[in-house]
């Protein structure tokens, strides 16, 4: 082969010389990238390890700080019954009283009691409420979740777009207070990022008291109801997913395409070629007029994301 490289030999045999020389080279370079791509899945995983000991510290003090306001409540509520007995027998009293001394005595002690009952029942109206590290929200004496979903936008976010994805966020906790007044439970809040990713087309949105069994999917589901109301109709919202530190995600650069189209095209052909899948509410970043798109694997664990670099998928 090196005498083929250096000249020797007939034409073909030179040609083919160079042609094994560059799919060792393309080799090569495919097992560094794999071992680079399994590197940064090892990294991953020793910081998911890091993030669910975190996460489990942030239970055990979350569920101490419920302990407390359950506490501090069950106190109000007994302060206040006790007051409100109290108030009852003065009243008792004040309408036994004969002489003047002990009309005035009766009425005074009966004001006092009246003002603390007033007090305690001011404070027992003012619910507690704490965050506990970045997923979780004590509410009085419930432990409500934190939830974050990423919403795509059609195009990015210039000043105006700002404005009116600032004044989405009030039009969306307005619908998630009516949800929950149909459902008799604690209103969801959500307040938002804007101009994520490097293209600045994307807007992270927190949502916060969400009750501890609820799941992904319902709030997924859910949050994205709230979002089409507000953006959909306006032609701005391409798809929203959940955004989930537990999956694996890789990116892989898609064959160029050969004819130029808008997201929302594109988008509409990946929701029917992939209606079947398991995680078809996330589709990939989309991009208008762009030669290549950019697809996302979400892999359930490490040990997913391995296989999928070392078969060569990615």
């Amino acid at each position: 082969m090196l005498a083929c490289l250096s000249g020797a030999g007939s034409t073909e045999d030179q040609a083919q010389a160079k042609r094994q020389v560059a799919q060792k080279k393309a080799e090569a370079e495919r097992n560094t990238e794999k071992v680079k791509q399994i590197k940064k899945i090892e990294l991953g995983k020793k910081a998911h390890a890091e993030k669910l000991k975190k996460d489990q510290e942030e239970d055990k003090k979350a569920r101490e700080v419920a302990a407390q306001a359950d506490a501090l409540l069950k106190g109000r509520r007994a302060a206040w019954e006790s007051t409100n007995d109290t108030v009852e027998m003065l009243t008792a009293k004040a309408k036994q009283a004969v002489s003047p001394a002990e009309i005035v005595s009766a009425g005074e002690k009966l004001k006092e009691a009246m003002t603390m009952r007033d007090k305690l029942e001011a404070e027992g109206k003012v619910v507690p409420e704490s965050k506990v590290g970045e997923k979780r929200v004590v509410v009085g004496n419930k432990i409500l979740k934190v939830a974050k979903i990423i919403l795509a936008h059609m195009q990015p976010i210039n000043g105006r777009g700002k404005a009116e994805v600032e004044d989405g966020v009030n039009k969306v906790n307005a619908l998630l207070r009516e949800k929950a007044i149909t459902k008799n439970t604690i209103p969801w809040h959500t307040i938002v990022e804007i101009g994520k990713a490097s293209q600045n087309d994307e807007s992270k949105w927190t949502i916060s008291k969400i009750g501890e069994y609820c799941t992904k999917q319902e709030v997924l589901t859910t949050v994205t109801e709230c979002l089409t109301d507000v953006f959909g109709a306006k032609g701005d919202m391409v798809n929203a997913w959940m955004y989930d530190e537990k999956v694996v995600r890789i990116l892989l650069p898609a064959a160029p395409s050969k004819v130029a189209r808008g997201r929302r095209d594109i988008g509409k052909k990946l929701r029917e070629e992939n209606k079947d899948m398991r995680t078809r509410h996330r589709f990939p970043k989309l991009w208008g007029g762009a030669r290549t798109t950019c697809l996302t694997f979400d892999a359930a664990d490490h040990t997913e994301a391995k296989k999928l670099v070392e078969k060569g998928v990615m």
